[in-house]
């Protein structure tokens, strides 16, 4: 099959799409598995290309006011925005290797889990609104004088990311402004009442979340998955060879890898009608859609222009996509509020054209106070 057909289908899928863009946050952020939100104002960026009359507030309002969606760490112990009826597939799926920082730190401090657990009633009781880490590591030094040595400090922040990581507290951000970051911390069960992180053990978690991934990413590699989620190969093989029925294998042009998706969802992809129109769009810094690939994300820009999307780590760059192929970056310029654009290659005029309004619209809706030159009714 081709890629090109591949990408669109995704990408539809994703609500990148022209004309396949939700009205709800907590929509895009169930068909991502997640927002990507390791940079303050990335969630918001990614949110410009995905949702009709988009505005800021909107997903702080779901995040803290509506408390629709929560903002955890999960795949690849990293910060992405999660709605409830997913939370604890991502929780569950990804808290041993979210915990494993903190038990290796306090076996070499001889400080068991019991008694680190004992703490939680207390620190429960202390924060009846929410905490500032550092009021919440003094609470945890004063209630608990066996801590009082050479790495308290270090201990108590370990117990405070302790208590984070398995859900009983959680991560409340009280800035005014949607760039800026106010970290505090609540308790989970007080916070979002309605949330249940714990609905899962482990292994179902782990098998719901590989299957969810390939239905919104699929068609994928495991390597892919693997990149994705910080899961084991080992672990993503058994839970596909248990789920081998409702899994397809299959080959794509150019690609040696072998790929995988849900057999229903293939069927769709194999009806698709590919969009007969040129498009392009203006991505995020580590943007879900590409985030998600690893070893397949070739699929997304030339080979020759691969190191300039991606860095040396792996983080994909802000892109700017014409026709499911990436043609150049932008970066966000935080003094003038506005967005800068390169170009891998010099595209038509028509296609620049179009980028600037795009390029304009974000600006315009991130600070609707200023004037554009462009815009029309993109969506």
């Amino acid at each position: 099959m081709d890629v090109n057909r591949i990408n669109e289908y995704t990408l539809m899928k994703h609500n990148i799409l022209p004309g396949y863009q939700q009205s709800c946050v907590e929509d895009v952020a169930k068909n991502h598995l997640g927002l990507h939100s390791a940079r303050i104002m990335t969630p918001y960026l990614t949110l410009c290309s995905r949702l009709k009359d988009y505005k800021p507030q909107m997903l702080t309002s779901q995040l803290y006011e509506d408390k629709k969606l929560i903002k955890m760490r999960c795949m690849r112990t990293t910060l992405h925005i999660v709605p409830f009826d997913i939370a604890s597939i991502l929780h569950m799926a990804t808290l041993d290797l979210r915990l494993s920082d903190c038990k290796l730190f306090f076996r070499r401090n001889a400080i068991s889990i019991e008694q680190v657990e004992d703490m939680e009633e207390e620190l429960i009781n202390f924060m009846n609104l929410p905490k500032t880490s550092s009021e919440i590591e003094e609470r945890i030094l004063e209630k608990n004088k066996f801590l009082q040595t050479d790495l308290k400090k270090e201990c108590a922040k370990k117990i405070l990311k302790y208590f984070w990581e398995i859900g009983t507290f959680c991560y409340v951000n009280v800035a005014e402004n949607w760039e800026n970051e106010e970290r505090r911390y609540a308790v989970t069960k007080q916070f979002y009442p309605d949330i249940d992180l714990k609905k899962y053990d482990i292994r179902k978690a782990q098998e719901l979340l590989i299957l969810e991934y390939i239905r919104k990413f699929g068609p994928a590699t495991i390597k892919d998955l693997s990149w994705w989620s910080g899961l084991s190969l080992k672990v993503i093989r058994d839970i596909i060879d248990c789920n081998k029925c409702s899994i397809t294998r299959f080959k794509v042009n150019d690609f040696e890898m072998e790929f995988y998706i849900l057999s229903e969802e293939l069927q769709k992809l194999e009806e698709y009608k590919p969009f007969d129109l040129e498009w392009v769009t203006l991505l995020a810094y580590e943007d879900p859609s590409l985030k998600g690939y690893y070893e397949s994300r070739y699929r997304y820009v030339d080979k020759k222009y691969y190191n300039l999307l991606f860095n040396q780590i792996g983080e994909v760059r802000a892109s700017i996509l014409c026709n499911g192929k990436a043609i150049g970056i932008w970066e966000w310029d935080k003094k003038n509020k506005k967005i800068k654009l390169e170009y891998f290659f010099e595209p038509s005029k028509s296609i620049k054209r179009r980028v600037k309004e795009i390029k304009e619209r974000y600006e315009c809706i991130l600070y609707p106070n200023q004037q554009i030159t462009l815009f029309d009714n993109y969506f």
